[in-house]
């Protein structure tokens, strides 16, 4: 019986999963960053609401999707 090139059509599961969580990892970073931020900008500015938290960490979002969606159309 001969041998089939099945195993050569097969993807590198290696690569995809690496590359799925470096970005996972990119846009926790960059959500975890914001929130960070502004919660220390919410401290030493003293505000009764936490809106430079939600703020930051919006503008981390929206620049950590602009990084993965660049990345994903490679």
């Amino acid at each position: 019986m001969p041998k089939s090139d099945i195993s050569s059509n097969q993807p590198d599961g290696g690569r995809g999963v690496m590359r799925h969580m470096g970005l996972a990892v990119t846009l926790a970073t960059g959500i975890g960053g914001g929130a960070w931020l502004g919660s220390r900008w919410d401290a030493s500015a003293q505000h009764e609401v936490q809106w430079a938290t939600a703020l930051c960490a919006m503008l981390g979002l929206a620049a950590s999707m602009t990084i993965v969606l660049k990345d994903l159309k490679r």
